[in-house]
Parts: structure tokens; sequence; C-alpha cells
């Protein structure tokens, strides 16, 4: 704790600095895109809700939030409540990455509903988030609203089963929309 009090200063720093910054979207060619990645960060409760309320509402197109998870399930970086208040907050979000950050069966919905009723976004990629059956329940969520708007979904090494595989045979055959479905490193069999 003492650590993390000795750094507290300087995250405070970065945080005001987040708040005046602001993305030169109309500015970028076309092909480039606005992006914030917070990769293997280890943050305390104080520092990660400095983080958060700073990015509440700066108009990024992408969010990467991976390897916040020490291993054992614990948090140790951005939880999955901060990342969707950034989320819901950001009307210009097109891309979003959570990986290696536990998702439990508390988040699913919430996860699901910011995909379905966020007015830009149409690339998420989650990617071992989950334990044995929540990748299941994420992607079948995901799978039979009609309110899915992605174009590419990315849910490897989720623990996913072959138990999607009518659900995820029915979407397919009737989503036009999604042009890119990555479920590598699951657990399906290959007459799935």
């Amino acid at each position: 704790d003492a650590l993390n009090n000795m750094l507290l200063p300087h995250w405070k720093e970065f945080a005001a600095a987040l708040q005046q910054f602001t993305p030169a979207i109309n500015m970028l060619p076309d092909e480039c895109e606005s992006s914030f990645r917070f990769h293997n960060v280890q943050l305390n409760h104080d520092a990660m809700l400095l983080i958060k309320e700073a990015l509440i509402g700066i108009p990024f197109q992408k969010f990467l939030f991976t390897s916040n998870d020490n291993g054992d399930g614990v948090p140790a970086g951005m939880s999955v409540d901060a990342i969707l208040g950034i989320v819901e907050s950001n009307k210009r979000l097109r891309k979003l990455e959570i990986g290696r950050n536990r998702i439990g069966r508390d988040h699913i919905e919430r996860l699901c509903s910011a995909v379905y009723t966020h007015p830009a976004l149409v690339e998420l990629e989650v990617f071992n988030c989950f334990e044995p059956g929540f990748g299941d329940t994420m992607l079948t969520s995901l799978l039979t609203s009609d309110d899915l708007k992605l174009e590419k979904l990315v849910m490897f090494s989720n623990n996913i089963t072959s138990a999607v595989s009518t659900v995820l045979a029915d979407f397919l055959a009737s989503n036009p929309r999604l042009k890119e479905l990555d479920l590598e490193e699951d657990n399906l069999n290959d007459s799935d």
C-alpha cells in the first residue's frame, strides 16, 4: 500500500492530462483512429477510479484494456465496471478490446447491453476473460439478440464449448452484417 500511495500523485497528474486531452478525430486520415491502450498496468482502486473518471467522455475510437488480471482472477488494473462506464460514455467508440480481465456472470448482461445500444461500436474483442460456462453465456447472449450490430467479433480462449453450436449456426445463417468471427482456442469440436 505504501508503493500505491507513492504513485498516486503521478496517477493524478496523468488523469489531469487525460481530462485536458482532445483527440483530433476530424484531423486524422481515414485509415487512422484515435485509441487508448491500457496494457498490463497495475492500479489500486483509487488510481483506477481517477483514470476511469478522466476517460469518461473522451471520444477515442478504440479502447484496449488487456492483461489487467494478475493471474488469479483478481483485477489489478481497470475493473470491468470501470471499463463499461467508459464505454457507455463514449459515443464515438468503434472498437473495444478486453483481454485477460475476468468477466463474471454479473457483468455479461451489462456488457451485452452496452454492445447492443452503443451507436458506433462495430468491433468487439474479448479474449481469455471467462471461466467455463460464462463464455457460452456471453456468446449466446450476443448472438441471440436482434440488436447486434457488430461487424467483427473475437472471443478466443474463452472456454466456449460445443453447447453453442446450434445458436452459432443459426446466427451465421441469418446475420450478413458480421464479417469476421474468431473463436480460436476455444473448446469447440471439429464437427461443430
